[in-house]
């Protein structure tokens, strides 16, 4: 099915909603959904327009996407697009919850940790099983590091577009390290393999990571006070696709000065102290700077985090039958809050809904790159950190 602003299952008799923030599912008579089709038609007069495509991208994106441009010279005035250009389609009705898992972290493999442990924690709930404080604070530990990752990614992004060189290649370093350090500790660089419904499925070692992340924080930090000195970087983010209210998720929706962070509410993060920054810009930079801060953040929740892992034990729990269970639930990736929504059989998924942060974010872009010139239209793009492949069909 399309994903759209909700997570929904519809059995042909009644859709079943998951809103956002939420693990209570709510339950209505079938009705049509508007779904947008992943896809937004221009609403303006194109007679006096140039429609410009832009895509499928390759070079200057790190995804395929379709755009259609309508400029009036350096001006964008609307802009269509079109991510089932490239279309993708992942099974998941039918499959054991062993193997929806390995898909899900891989929908999108560089926030894998943050969707695996979504569906693992939704399946616990979903058969009634406590998972031990041990495994919430390695659950933790793994979203942060790679929000960290996740960032620095961006960073390299917008640093490289507006030729910050030194600054570019030094976040890269910074992610390469990480990512080293992760593989590590948890046998691979992007955390696949290790959550399991119940547990974990492999070794780990995290005495050393809190260190050696909290040493790259402490890099980036000057990397970040440098970006923050230079006027060029600075003009180049400086009122770029400016978003406003709550129509967005994550970094994003926190740079337009909401408060909001699903961590506050999660019950993975109970007890742990962190700050959620904002910035009232709304724009690209502002969005840069909430992902700059967040690092730091993350570094230290991170630290809290090992210091409440023991001896993890790898014997994971038994993955039991459950009968025509609706179950749901939030994670907040590197991206904003993802909501997904199973509905369980005899330990296999017969209905699954889910809508991931870039489907909102992607329609924020499409609304705020109005007016803006062609040459913002990369900085406006990448600061909202979206990925085409979690936006695909879900089966």
């Amino acid at each position: 099915m399309k994903q759209t602003r909700f997570a929904y299952i519809d059995d042909g008799k009644s859709l079943h909603t998951l809103g956002r923030f939420s693990e209570v599912y709510m339950s209505q008579e079938t009705k049509e959904v508007n779904d947008f089709r992943q896809e937004r038609s221009s609403g303006k007069d194109s007679t006096k327009l140039s429609i410009f495509p832009y895509g499928p991208s390759s070079g200057g994106m790190v995804e395929s996407v379709y755009f259609d441009i309508l400029t009036e010279g350096e001006k964008i005035e609307d802009i269509r697009y079109d991510t089932d250009f490239k279309n993708r389609a992942i099974k998941f009705t039918g499959l054991s919850l062993e193997e929806a898992l390995l898909r899900m972290e891989r929908m999108n493999g560089v926030h894998a940790a943050s969707y695996s442990s979504l569906f693992c924690q939704i399946c616990e709930k979903s058969m009634d099983m406590e998972i031990t404080d041990d495994i919430k604070n390695l659950r933790v530990l793994m979203m942060e590091a790679e929000r960290i990752s996740s960032h620095l990614f961006v960073v390299s992004r917008l640093t490289g577009g507006a030729s910050q060189n030194i600054a570019h290649m030094n976040t890269l370093l910074l992610r390469e390290n990480l990512l080293r350090a992760i593989a590590t500790a948890f046998g691979h660089r992007y955390f696949f393999g290790v959550n399991r419904i119940g547990g974990i499925g492999r070794p780990v070692n995290v005495k050393e990571l809190g260190e050696q992340v909290m040493r790259i924080s402490e890099e980036y930090g000057e990397i970040y006070h440098t970006l923050m000195d230079s006027r060029v970087f600075i003009d180049r983010l400086d009122r770029s696709a400016i978003i406003k209210g709550e129509q967005s998720s994550g970094p994003v929706m926190r740079g337009s000065g909401i408060k909001r962070d699903g961590r506050s509410s999660h019950r993975y993060y109970e007890g742990v102290q962190f700050n959620v920054p904002t910035s009232n810009g709304g724009d690209a930079l502002a969005r840069f700077i909430v992902r700059s801060e967040e690092i730091a953040e993350s570094a230290s929740i991170i630290e809290q985090a090992i210091s409440g892992i023991g001896d993890i034990k790898l014997d994971s729990q038994d993955v039991h039958a459950v009968e025509g269970i609706i179950s749901g639930g939030f994670m907040e990736t590197p991206s904003g809050d993802a909501s997904l929504i199973l509905k369980i059989k005899s330990g296999h998924l017969e209905g699954i809904g889910f809508r991931s942060p870039s489907v909102l974010n992607m329609e924020a872009f499409a609304e705020s790159i109005h007016g803006n010139t062609f040459a913002d239209f990369l900085f406006g793009y990448e600061s909202l950190g979206i990925w085409i492949s979690e936006m695909g069909d879900f089966q």
